[in-house]
C-alpha cells in the first residue's frame, strides 16, 4: 500500500549542519547482504536519520 502524501506549505525551512556517515552493514548472507548505510548525526552525537535500502 502506498498512501498518497498531500504536500502543504512548510512551516519552517532552515539549513543545519549535520555529520554524514557511510557505514558498511551486513554479513554477506542472502538474509543480510553487505551494503552501504547512510547515517546523519548531530554534532552532539545524536543519530537523526538512517537510510538502509535493504
Amino acid at each position: 500500500m502506498n498512501p498518497k502524501i498531500e504536500m502543504k506549505t512548510p512551516q519552517l525551512v532552515e539549513q543545519v549542519e549535520v555529520i554524514h556517515v557511510e557505514a558498511v552493514r551486513g554479513n554477506g548472507t542472502e538474509e543480510n547482504p553487505v551494503r552501504i548505510v547512510h547515517q546523519y548525526w548531530s554534532k552532539e552525537g545524536m543519530l537523526l536519520a538512517e537510510n538502509d535500502d535493504y
